[in-house]
């Protein structure tokens, strides 16, 4: 079993070598610092469990500044506040500015070993949680665009109001709709979805709302609507900005007063929550007099906004893996690798269809590779590649994107351990670190 990390920053070098030595043999790693400079250092470094800061810190006299920052950087690391005896209102006023709890001086060491055991194991089971929670949201990314988009998912998860989710053609999402369903009260149950694109329009009202019998020529038997299978559950709407007007406002009222009319029918209850999706920007088709603007209001209640490829380029060589060991495995074939040639190629190219043209382009590099890795030639094979190149930068440029990129995915198959990095690499740590600098790479916690 790992040996839980503590970072101890104090001032005090007494203390900080008598606590360090009780902690070490309670099982604890215990890293000191006794300036701010080294503590940022460490930070920035190194992957801690825990944080134990004092309340006396030189840098905290600033209003607790240096506290926020710390964890405006590092959310996933608990702080614990030391206070000297008096300090309490002190110590208050940091749980607030982020810290997750306080103990004073002079240190009770059993009372000491319960606080970061309770603060290890909440963390621990929070965690998991977050680990379950990005798992059942079934999107990959590691980039700081992707990390907001699954907070917002999970976010979006934990209300029962309605979502709307944008972006562009290919961008996930369905993907993301299904996550925010998987992930909500409704989730042990099937996803009720329509895509409002591919329902003609005379037909819209009987989909949704269903009808009786005799409720026009021809309905000689009742029949459920959408909406009634969606009652209690999600209910997800793609292309929401085909929904003709006349229907618009009949979905307003299922959002504000709950109730539906069946054609020929009598009004009912329903309790359905709507997610819907476009790739248009919904409040310009509003101010064009193509969407109605209440509906729209109710309609965003949450709305996450889904990044195009372009954005996150660092996600690509994780993609690409992804999506050629995935492609290889439901076609029975044997393991391929992507050259280093070619997930460069790949990160250069403007991706106009995202995600899903990204997917179908390394799915035909698949199919063309003569052997057990995949070149640059094996994406191009044919007269229409399906996509349009980025403007032709230097091969400095191309070089430097793409080496960002792999470092970043490398960082975060090895949960951003910088040492384990350097080691896969086979580089030198010190290196290392050089690179990420010059390359504006951001560490992230694990």
């Amino acid at each position: 079993m790992n040996r839980i990390s503590v970072l101890l920053a104090d001032d005090d070098l007494v203390f900080l070598r008598l606590t360090s030595s009780l902690l070490s043999n309670a099982g604890y790693d215990v890293t000191c610092v006794s300036t701010m400079e080294d503590c940022q250092r460490y930070l920035e470094g190194s992957q801690f469990d825990i944080m134990m800061l004092d309340m006396c810190f030189p840098a905290l006299q600033d209003g607790f500044g240096i506290l926020s920052e710390i964890h405006e950087q590092h959310p996933d690391l608990p702080v614990l506040m030391i206070s000297g005896s008096g300090h309490i209102p002190d110590a208050v006023a940091a749980i607030k500015n982020g810290a997750m709890d306080f103990i004073e001086k002079p240190l009770d060491i059993n009372h000491l070993l319960l606080k970061l055991k309770r603060i290890s194991e909440a963390f621990r089971l929070s965690s998991q949680m977050q680990e379950l929670r990005i798992t059942a949201i079934g999107m990959r990314g590691s980039s700081a665009p992707m990390h907001k988009l699954f907070e917002e998912i999970v976010k979006a998860s934990q209300y029962d109001c309605p979502v709307l989710i944008s972006g562009e053609t290919g961008v996930g999402k369905e993907l993301a709709a299904h996550a925010v369903h998987r992930l909500s009260k409704y989730g042990s149950k099937s996803l009720t979805c329509i895509n409002c694109a591919s329902v003609p329009k005379d037909l819209f009202e009987a989909e949704l709302f269903g009808f009786e019998r005799g409720a026009f020529t021809g309905a000689d038997k009742a029949k459920k609507g959408y909406f009634e299978f969606a009652n209690n559950n999600s209910f997800f709407m793609d292309e929401i900005s085909q929904l003709p007007m006349e229907v618009q406002a009949k979905l307003l009222r299922v959002i504000s007063e709950g109730e539906i009319q069946k054609l020929g029918g009598k009004v009912s209850k329903i309790n359905t929550r709507i997610i819907s999706a476009s790739n248009q920007d919904l409040e310009i088709l509003s101010n064009n007099g193509g969407f109605r603007k209440d509906l729209l209001y109710r309609l965003n209640t949450m709305h996450i906004v889904i990044p195009p490829l372009r954005q996150r380029i660092e996600d690509i060589p994780m993609l690409a893996d992804y999506f050629t060991s995935e492609f290889c495995s439901r076609n029975y074939i044997p393991p391929k690798t992507l050259t280093t040639a070619a997930k460069a190629w790949l990160c250069e190219q403007k991706w106009e269809g995202n995600v899903r043209q990204l997917k179908n382009i390394v799915e035909r590099g698949v199919i063309n590779a003569k052997n057990d890795h995949i070149a640059v030639v094996d994406f191009t094979t044919g007269k229409d590649t399906g996509f349009k190149q980025a403007k032709s930068g230097s091969l400095r440029s191309v070089l430097s994107s793409f080496e960002k990129a792999y470092i970043e995915h490398s960082l975060m198959e090895n949960d951003y351990n910088v040492r384990k990095t350097a080691e896969m690499l086979c580089m030198d740590k010190s290196n290392l670190f050089k690179k990420i600098s010059s390359l504006g790479i951001v560490l992230r916690d694990k």
